[in-house]
């Protein structure tokens, strides 16, 4: 089953992990940013923390395949995974409830790339709704 997913937050998969060193910059990352100074390598680390994030809440109940990297268009960030078993988000009312469950309340870094949303933390429904789900 393949899943399409937006936020209004920025998870821009930059592969910054680790810690700043200093010996390394200037370098470029994962989605072509070129990384000068410690704060734009905090803001790299940030949006690839972001991105890891939704990775993980998607991977609680399934193991995930052939995910795509986000690609943010007009303040929205958008990526397509599939999973195997179509039914493991299922709650018996929505093939994605429990996806959308894991999804409420979760923390994100803000002041990145975001514009479109004030909150911090993930809304997956309601008038705050800043993450969504569709089955392709």
């Amino acid at each position: 089953m393949k899943i399409v997913c937006s936020t209004l937050f920025d998870i821009t998969a930059t592969g910054i992990t680790g810690h700043f060193k200093p010996s390394r910059v200037p370098f470029t990352d994962s989605n072509g940013q070129v990384i000068h100074n410690e704060p734009e390598w905090h803001r790299a680390r940030n949006q690839q923390r972001n991105w890891e994030t939704i990775s993980q809440l998607i991977s609680l109940r399934t193991q995930v395949f052939d995910a795509s990297s986000p690609v943010e268009d007009n303040g929205s960030w958008t990526f397509e995974f599939e999973v195997e078993t179509p039914q493991v988000f299922s709650d018996g009312v929505n093939e994605l409830g429990l996806l959308l469950t894991d999804c409420n309340d979760v923390p994100m870094v803000t002041n990145l790339n975001e514009t479109k949303t004030q909150s911090r933390s993930l809304y997956s429904a309601g008038p705050d709704q800043n993450i969504s789900f569709n089955i392709v």
